[in-house]
């Protein structure tokens, strides 16, 4: 896998900050992930969810507080209509959002114009062994 626009994460701290906010624990290969390609765009980069074939990620969001796609600002936006059952991570190229899904770590996919949910994997590094190119 390659990644592509990938930015240097502030500290480190900002991802133990970020899970003190939401009550949650990312899961540790998540963490190395976004240590090592925070805010970047994976290659290969679509996937599919139970319901849908030939989704694509647009990228990762960013645990810097002052990049422009970060997960603090997706998170704030968004947590009305996720509640806390949903954690985003990374967003395609129509604002719909991959996330954890609290309760299981499962990662699903969140379509924001109807708000309904489609599973993706049953965890991060089933998610990142799936992506392929189109």
């Amino acid at each position: 896998m390659k990644w592509k626009y990938v930015k240097p994460l502030d500290s480190i701290n900002n991802i133990s900050e970020f899970e003190c906010l939401v009550k949650y624990s990312f899961p540790e290969d998540f963490k190395k992930c976004v240590i090592k390609n925070n805010g970047g765009r994976p290659f290969p980069c679509d996937f599919d969810t139970d319901k849908m074939k030939e989704r694509t990620i647009k990228s990762f969001l960013s645990f810097n507080k002052g990049d422009k796609e970060t997960i603090w600002k997706i998170y704030d936006c968004s947590k009305k209509e996720l509640g806390n059952k949903y954690i985003p991570f990374a967003i395609d190229h129509f604002g719909n959002l991959i996330c954890f899904n609290t309760e299981n770590n499962n990662v699903s996919f969140f379509n924001h114009e109807n708000l309904s949910v489609e599973k993706v994997k049953n965890s991060f590094k089933e998610f990142l062994d799936s992506l392929y190119i189109l």
